[in-house]
């Protein structure tokens, strides 16, 4: 951010949307990656993206925050929902039993196979695929809940104001929240990139004072815990490579020596790391404040 950028943000009122708007535009660590706008990028990650579904930690967080719409009267027989950045479908798999019609859209034909491979495994049928941008996507239905989770367009409080839009009544945003380390990851980006990786992407706080200076006041809560994945060496430094190259394009020099320093770390051919993480969930009730004295 330069001196000129600063001193314009300092001239806005920050109750006003519009600073907290610029501010993350401004902000280099909410400036999206090129790679990760791209299908062909989530493409690759299709094949491990489901390992975490072994993980306590992140399965407690994924029953809880169902466990939470459900009590709070979302997931219903009436209800229709759509999936924004849906992947493989973890939470649109277990919100549709629930519902009348989960829309799931992502950018990616391997995240949405997989999901089709899953659910036409478990019989459900009330799930609508769409393969698209959501940059280009247009609609004029409206859903009981906008569900957008762990993606790179929280990032853009245009996208924001969009998902509002499309939601009747609920919304729920899930993304990361000032902790995620991992030691492997850590120390490879520190011997390939010259770094360590920068957490403070897709932070909540942005987002969340967004949404309060536009009047609303999402219910937020924390998980934290450690997420656990064991692979086979080739898979897991694949999953690494494919991570370090969010950043920039690896040489196969450079992948040779992940795939090499994994494979040094294997048991039996198995390597497990831990990520420790906070993750925020916010829950959004636009009717919330209709409320008479």
């Amino acid at each position: 951010m330069n001196t000129e950028q600063c001193a314009k943000i300092k001239e806005r009122d920050i109750r006003s949307p519009q600073f907290w708007k610029e501010l993350a535009q401004s902000s280099k660590a909410h400036k999206g990656l090129p790679r990760s706008e791209k299908g062909s990028c989530w493409d690759q990650a299709a094949a491990t993206y489901d390992d975490l579904e072994a993980c306590s930690d992140y399965q407690f967080q994924v029953n809880t925050i169902l466990e939470t719409l459900k009590e709070r009267g979302v997931l219903k027989k009436s209800a229709r929902i759509i999936d924004i950045a849906c992947g493989t479908g973890i939470y649109a798999l277990r919100m549709a039993p629930m519902v009348k019609e989960v829309v799931c859209l992502d950018i990616s034909k391997a995240m949405l196979d997989r999901l089709r491979e899953k659910a036409d495994k478990a019989g459900i049928d009330n799930i609508k695929i769409i393969q698209a941008d959501w940059r280009n996507f247009e609609t004029d239905e409206k859903f009981d809940l906008v569900f957008v989770s762990m993606t790179p367009l929280l990032r853009s409080m245009e996208n924001v104001d969009r998902f509002l839009e499309l939601s009747s009544r609920y919304v729920v945003f899930i993304s990361w929240a000032g902790i995620r380390q991992n030691e492997l990851v850590n120390r490879l980006s520190k011997e390939i990139l010259g770094k360590e990786p920068d957490t403070t992407k897709m932070d909540i706080q942005f987002l969340f004072n967004y949404l309060y200076t536009k009047g609303l006041a999402p219910d937020l809560r924390f998980f934290r815990g450690c997420w656990e994945r064991t692979r086979d060496a080739d898979r897991h430094a694949e999953a690494i490579i494919w991570q370090l190259e969010m950043h920039r394009e690896l040489s196969d020099e450079e992948k040779e020596r992940i795939r090499k320093m994994v494979k040094g770390l294997a048991h039996n051919g198995m390597v497990t790391s831990k990520t420790k993480v906070r993750i925020a969930f916010m829950f959004i009730d636009k009717e919330a404040d209709s409320f008479s004295c």
